[in-house]
């Protein structure tokens, strides 16, 4: 998958990242939400880091894996 920082690494859907559309980081909706390090560490080498990984990959992870 190409680097793009408003796409999900995991899924290539749009993130929604609230920082690549201007807004300041704390403003972010992913400032509200635990990502389980089990998850980041699902993102390919060469896009850790880059890009967000969207809600609904979360919601599915830990729906899956049965985290809150």
């Amino acid at each position: 998958m190409n680097e793009n920082k408003k796409l999900c690494p995991l899924c290539g859907k749009p993130n929604h990242c609230g920082y690549e559309a201007g807004s300041d980081h704390f403003s972010c909706w992913c400032t509200t939400i635990e990502v389980p390090k089990e998850l980041r560490e699902q993102i390919p080498e060469d896009l850790r880091g880059k890009a967000c990984i969207c809600r609904d990959c979360i919601t599915r992870f830990k729906e899956e894996h049965q985290v809150s």
